[in-house]
């Protein structure tokens, strides 16, 4: 996804959707200029206090609306995909990346997607499809589930800090897993998260 906006992205108005910290943005060309909503107003590098549901933009407004891990944080996500076709210009390019399989995250953590669930989401009528694979994979997952999972067990919460310090960079390495089935076909399968990207018909 950072690669295909490096390349396309300068000088085109985009949207970052649901900015947050901007964990990502180191990953993006300084050359591109995004417009930055989030519902939070504490977030950092805000231009807009926005509700996703509700965009406050005229029609036809942005050539590419950029969202990394927010739409499952949304009640109503097929309503915000309605307001996306609504804001882009006509063959403007929508840029995601959606969880599937993946740990509950915060209290606003509502949905989570499927490749085909992303392609229902924007509608094949609306969207033609530009890429999609497997953003992060199962060993994503397994390290985080795993990590969170067998703390539980961890009785105190001064136990549950030592747990933190000695075993998270343990489960991490279940991450480099993906590296050895990077080409397999059923990859999507144990997905942690899907990378779509679409232009709008």
């Amino acid at each position: 996804l950072f690669e295909w906006m490096n390349k396309h992205a300068c000088g085109k108005k985009v949207l970052n959707l649901g900015s947050g910290v901007r964990q990502f943005d180191h990953y993006l060309s300084k050359d591109i200029c995004t417009i930055n909503l989030d519902i939070d107003s504490s977030k950092p590098g805000l231009d807009i206090v926005g509700d996703a549901h509700f965009l406050p933009f005229k029609d036809a407004s942005f050539d590419i609306v950029y969202s990394v891990a927010v739409l499952e944080h949304v009640k109503k996500p097929w309503v915000v995909a309605d307001e996306i076709y609504r804001i882009l210009r006509p063959r403007g390019h929508l840029v995601l990346e959606l969880p599937f399989l993946n740990i509950g995250h915060n209290e606003e953590d509502y949905f989570r997607f499927t490749d085909k669930g992303i392609r229902s989401l924007f509608g094949e009528d609306k969207f033609e499809v530009v890429f999609e694979q497997v953003g992060s994979g199962g060993g994503s997952f397994l390290s985080v589930f795993l990590y969170t999972y067998f703390k539980q067990f961890v009785p105190s919460r001064i136990l549950k800090l030592t747990w933190d310090v000695f075993t998270r960079y343990f489960f991490y390495l279940f991450k480099y897993l993906d590296v050895l089935i990077d080409r397999s076909e059923t990859m999507h399968l144990t997905a942690n998260s899907f990378s779509y990207i679409g232009r709008k018909r």
